[in-house]
């Protein structure tokens, strides 16, 4: 397959992905909203998404195990289950467009400063300028939660910064330690559940009990089938093909589609503070993109 063709592929996959995840920090809001717990949205998420991809765990159960059970713990916390508690927790207090706008903003940002350490790949000086204007991004989405349109939102949004650097740090574990795309999002949906579902079992399954029916399928089906099982293998397939950092960059597209949601399903209001910041945010991101060269050391 051609450098090309590799390029347009993981673009595709990565952009796919991203619109999901930006409508699924709607559909996790909605449910925070309506009275799931954090624990609530993110075993029901991995119930379905760990049914839909044992099957690929087990089949790759060799591969898997060469990579080694402590390996895939961390990365199933990193991007699975730890990952999915904080960005709900963050969803309780935030609205749903800083679910979506702060969460793949600061994963853009650590997978860059994360990605030093991790992999040896040192920032250009155009990338540099595009990661300092993103911060300045998230800084002016982070006032809306203080004194913009969602004051107090800004408990919500310290949690979602966990949320994205934790996601940042899956991102790169995954090309470090090279997990399979597919056979590690099965790996990491089967251990979260097995994390999160014996706990949640064991609380009396939070809320869900009292809930419609049809509110909990929206739940597993968005959450669990769509972001986790399709999402996050496309996420990840996308960055063999085009690099952990060049990857983590391609979310510029979930703030814009959280943002475009939220004010058309949710109704939350826009604000010049929250616009202002994912316009800058957006701009860096897709900046970042063009400026894609890395200086090893």
């Amino acid at each position: 397959m051609s450098q090309s063709r590799d390029i347009s592929l993981g673009l595709a996959f990565g952009l796919a992905a991203a619109f999901a995840w930006g409508a699924q920090a709607v559909v996790a809001r909605s449910g925070t909203v309506a009275g799931y717990t954090p624990l609530d949205l993110a075993a029901l998420r991995y119930i379905a998404a760990g049914l839909v991809l044992a099957p690929f765990a087990w089949r790759a159960r060799a591969a898997l195990l060469a990579i080694g059970l402590p390996r895939l713990i961390v990365v199933a916390i990193a991007g699975g289950a730890g990952n999915a508690l904080l960005f709900s927790w963050g969803l309780v207090h935030a609205p749903a467009s800083h679910g979506g706008t702060i969460a793949p903003i600061t994963a853009a940002i650590m997978g860059a400063v994360l990605g030093i350490p991790l992999l040896r790949e040192w920032p250009t000086r155009g990338r540099v300028v595009a990661i300092g204007v993103i911060v300045a991004g998230v800084a002016l989405i982070g006032w809306d939660g203080i004194g913009g349109a969602h004051p107090g939102a800004w408990r919500g949004d310290l949690i979602l910064l966990c949320a994205g650097t934790t996601w940042a740090a899956f991102t790169l574990l995954l090309r470090r330690w090279q997990v399979p795309a597919l056979a590690g999002n099965a790996a990491v949906c089967c251990l979260s559940a097995l994390m999160l579902v014996p706990v949640w079992l064991a609380l009396g399954m939070g809320s869900v009990p009292d809930q419609p029916i049809g509110m909990t399928l929206l739940q597993m089906v968005a959450q669990g089938l769509v972001a986790s099982a399709l999402a996050t293998t496309l996420y990840a397939r996308a960055g063999e093909l085009l690099g952990a950092t060049r990857t983590a960059c391609l979310t510029a597209l979930v703030p814009v589609t959280a943002v475009m949601l939220s004010v058309l399903v949710l109704a939350e209001p826009l604000g010049l503070a929250k616009l202002s910041g994912v316009t800058l945010a957006v701009g860096g991101m897709l900046a970042a993109v063009v400026f894609t060269g890395r200086k090893p050391r």
